[in-house]
């Protein structure tokens, strides 16, 4: 094997693939980066057995082989190096990496050793606007649990129906609802797949390292017996086992109605809570909310306080435009600034029951293809 190719193509793709490196792994052929070259190209193949990447970049190819060598320490030399054409050559049972002034010489493991990496063929196909694709990430995969003792939990639902892709995720204490706009064919219609959140992020990164487009597209592939999802970006390819089991019935927990609806100034609101938040820490994360209709001139207010006996306390209270009768509630505050910092627009809707019943905050410009529930905390007297 023998490629000649730009530093900063090779870096840039070694950067990307490394997303499903492990750097230290039971199995050393993990640790290790598979280059394959033919034709004009070499593809980088990486895996940790739960995710795998395929990049391929362009490059003279002298000669056609298949290679393993260690995959950080591979990386970091080649970000050492200068921007000029570099040389990748097996010789023996060693990688040579070389260009004006540098060469590097790196031990091999044997390449069939290297895990085979499953190609989905057939499946069903369909297509995500890059744009979207990165809104659906920021607002939808944070809400997933991260303690893997439900599983099922750590995974992003993604159902197809004749509102595009409805994409769900909660950890059991909030929700985020997104509906994301797709192209697809009718046959995709009530397919339901749960996605490890964590892929949903690493492919929302991967776009940002090879310059996706904002117009351009995601293209996703899914094995017919959904058990593994393919997201194609450019010249990447992300290979990632779905999480197996049903989803939780989580429309059970999104109260029908609110009769209290208050229309909020958005970084007013951050503001507020923030200031809680002082006092909030060493009281568990605990903020009280109050809906007050009661202010003159027909607006209402809310009030936001946390105390804590060894600190002290926080009241704070801001004017709002309010509908209904009001009342308290309480929230860990970590779950608010979250879901308003990822929520659209200058104003935001805050919605309320009774103070055990959980609250919803909505963005005014995205009407109702995004939501966030979260789970109220029991307020003492």
């Amino acid at each position: 094997m023998k490629v000649i190719i730009p530093q900063n193509e090779l870096l840039k793709t070694l950067v990307v693939s490394s997303r499903s490196l492990l750097n230290k792994a039971n199995l050393p052929i993990l640790s290790n980066v598979l280059l394959v070259s033919a034709s004009n190209k070499m593809e980088v193949i990486t895996t940790n057995l739960e995710t795998a990447i395929r990049a391929a970049v362009g490059c003279r190819v002298e000669a056609e082989g298949r290679v393993t060598v260690p995959g950080r320490a591979f990386w970091e030399y080649v970000s050492q190096m200068p921007d000029l054409d570099v040389v990748v050559e097996k010789l023996g049972e060693e990688v040579v990496l070389s260009t004006k002034g540098y060469k590097a010489r790196f031990a091999t493991l044997p390449p069939e050793e290297f895990p085979a990496i499953p190609k989905i063929t057939g499946g069903k196909s369909f297509k995500v606007g890059v744009k979207s694709f990165l809104e659906a990430a920021e607002k939808v995969a944070f809400s997933a649990a991260q303690d893997e003792s439900r599983p099922i939990l750590t995974g992003v639902l993604c159902e197809i129906s004749k509102k595009g892709m409805v994409m769900v995720a909660t950890d059991g204490y909030r929700l985020s609802y997104h509906e994301v706009p797709i192209e697809s064919g009718e046959s995709l219609m009530g397919m339901k797949l749960v996605v490890p959140a964590k892929t949903i992020i690493e492919v929302s990164k991967i776009i940002g390292e090879v310059g996706g487009e904002e117009d351009g597209m995601v293209s996703v592939v899914v094995a017919d017996n959904l058990s593994q999802v393919n997201f194609g970006i450019g010249n990447v390819e992300f290979t990632s086992r779905l999480i197996e089991g049903e989803f939780p019935g989580w429309q059970k927990i999104i109260p029908s109605t609110f009769v209290s609806r208050a229309i909020v100034a958005k970084q007013e609101f951050i503001n507020v809570v923030k200031a809680a938040s002082v006092f909030a820490r060493d009281s568990g994360s605990i903020v009280r909310l109050k809906l007050d209709p009661s202010k003159p001139g027909g607006n209402g207010a809310l009030g936001v306080s946390a105390a804590t006996a060894q600190v002290g306390s926080s009241d704070a209270e801001i004017a709002v435009k309010l509908e209904g009768k009001g009342g308290e509630i309480a929230f860990n505050f970590r779950y608010l600034l979250e879901a308003l910092s990822v929520t659209d627009g200058e104003d935001v809707a805050f919605e309320m029951n009774e103070s055990l019943n959980p609250g919803k905050i909505t963005s005014l410009d995205g009407k109702d293809k995004f939501f966030h529930i979260i789970m109220p905390v029991r307020l003492q007297s």
